[in-house]
Parts: C-alpha cells; sequence; structure tokens
C-alpha cells in the first residue's frame, strides 16, 4: 500500500488532499468492517511503534476501542444490566436491548472513523508534514504536534512527557471535536427512550490499566469538554502506570488475540498483507464485471 515516499517528500497544494485521500482510502481498508475492533486495535498499537513510542494518543484510543466493546455491546456490562433489569418482559427487554445495539453500532462507526482519520493523519504527516501547504488539509496545530513525533522518530528520540502529554492533547481534541462529537451528536438525535439515552450518556469508564477502585463516571457523556477532560485524565493515569503495562492489560479484555502481544508488528504486517491481498481481488471482480 502506500506509505514508501521519503518522509522530506513536497508537493504542490493541490496534491496534497489527493496524498491525504489516499492515506485516507488505505485506512478504510485496513480498518475492516465495523465489528472488527481488534483489527482497529492492531493498526493503532503499530502506529505507536512507529513513532518510537512518542505517539500515546493511539494506545489510549485502542483502550477506548475495546472499552467500548465490552461496554456498549449487547452482551456487555451495559446489556446485562438491561436485561437483568427487564428479565420480567421479554417484550420490553428485546425493545431495549434493540436501541442498545443501535447505539452501539453508532460507537463503532464513530470508532472506524476515529482509526482511519487518526491513520490518514499519521502517515500524511510523516511524508508531506514538512510541505509549505500542508496545514490546507491537516488542522495547523495537530500538524504541528505529529511533526515533533516525526521528527523525533527520525532522530531516534524520546520527546519528554510534556511534549508527548502535548501532542496526545492536540490528537484527541481532534479526535473529539472532528470526529467523535457528530458521531455522538447522531447516535442521541436516533434515540426515542429517554431511560436508554440516560443510560448511554452516562456511562461508567473503566479501561484496564486503571489502578484499583478507579472509575470515570460521565455527567453528560455527549458533553465534547468532559470528554476531553477525561481523556486527559486517562492519560496522566496511563502515564503514571507506564506504557508497557498500559499495551500489556489489553489482554484483560479478552479481545486480542496471543500473536498480537506476542509480535505485534508481525500481527500487523499479516493484517496489511491479507488487507492488500482483499482489495486487489476486489479490484479484479470490479474490473471483469466492467
Amino acid at each position: 500500500m502506500g506509505t514508501n515516499q521519503h518522509p522530506r517528500d513536497h508537493l504542490e497544494s493541490h496534491d496534497l488532499q489527493q496524498r491525504y485521500d489516499a492515506f485516507k482510502a488505505e485506512g478504510e481498508v485496513l480498518a475492516g468492517g465495523l465489528l472488527e475492533i481488534p483489527r482497529r486495535v492492531s493498526i493503532l498499537t503499530h502506529m505507536y511503534a512507529d513513532s518510537g513510542r512518542n505517539h500515546a494518543f493511539t494506545q489510549i484510543a485502542a483502550h477506548g476501542a475495546l472499552w467500548g466493546l465490552a461496554y456498549f455491546e449487547s452482551g456487555g456490562t451495559l446489556g446485562r444490566l438491561v436485561a437483568k433489569r427487564y428479565f420480567y418482559n421479554r417484550r420490553e427487554k428485546a425493545f431495549r436491548l434493540g436501541i442498545l445495539r443501535e447505539f452501539s453500532e453508532a460507537f463503532r462507526v464513530v470508532n472506524r472513523q476515529v482509526c482511519i482519520d487518526s491513520y490518514a493523519n499519521y502517515y500524511f504527516t510523516k511524508h508531506f508534514g514538512d510541505s509549505p501547504d500542508a496545514e490546507t488539509v491537516v488542522p495547523a496545530a495537530l500538524l504541528d504536534a505529529l511533526n515533533r513525533v516525526h521528527h523525533a522518530s527520525r532522530n531516534e528520540l524520546q520527546l519528554t512527557s510534556e511534549e508527548k502529554r502535548d501532542v496526545f492533547e492536540q490528537s484527541f481534541r481532534n479526535e473529539q471535536e472532528v470526529t467523535v462529537a457528530p458521531g455522538v451528536a447522531a447516535a442521541i438525535a436516533a434515540f426515542d427512550c429517554p431511560i436508554m439515552a440516560w443510560l448511554c450518556l452516562h456511562p461508567i469508564v473503566r479501561f484496564s490499566y486503571f489502578p484499583a477502585l478507579k472509575w470515570f463516571y460521565f455527567r453528560d457523556f455527549a458533553n465534547t469538554e468532559e470528554r476531553i477532560e477525561r481523556g486527559l485524565q486517562a492519560y496522566a493515569l496511563a502515564q503514571r502506570s507506564g506504557w508497557d503495562r498500559v499495551f500489556d492489560s489489553m489482554r484483560y479484555y479478552g479481545q486480542m488475540p496471543d500473536a498480537f502481544f506476542d509480535e505485534p508488528h508481525k500481527h500487523f504486517a499479516g493484517l496489511r498483507s491479507d488487507a492488500a491481498r482483499a482489495a486487489k481481488v476486489a479490484m479484479s471482480w470490479g474490473s471483469e464485471s466492467a
């Protein structure tokens, strides 16, 4: 796929958007379908390793995806609560679990788009972030943050704790404001059950690396600033816990295969190879049907 350009290549401004769109299309193929959250965790973790462990946003995003899978799905924490609450009324239970499935699907749509956008932003800036007109494609604050990541990686340097936190904040704010906020708003607009709306908008969040008895209680999950505040707190806990533990603790969600933990680079390489093969087959089918 298309990540072989020299990291300091420069293009005219009218070409830059095309290159960004190409990375985004590649990310879409890699990200798979809505249910394939483990694929996206592998992609996010690969970017963390590729950055020389400087782009920590991707590890927090991976935990967010795995937590959401365990919490919002009909068989997850919230689904079990609903099933228990309405055990006496099969029809009412089915109705409310149906609403939860719709919300969880909307959550997966957002999760998939976060992965795609993160992939496109990361690889576009890696290869074309030094181009004079790059900020016409990637917001200036995010561009500056990712350029610092790539500069450190190319020179085999580690960003300071303060620099890593700033990169995380710029990446997280962009994700929340550009990608997550519209997705959450669309999911909320579809609700026609006040009780289920309340439950979904007041989640209890616990990532697997959190200290014992540490939970986040949301007053309003639809509030972008509250999500950003909680994200910064999650980052602080990750930094305190240690990034090796943040990675290893993904085991506790029970979704990632052992191969991912044993050789994450090889696991991603296999995923990428499979995606390239599938894209090639799809193209050949398209040419035959034409």
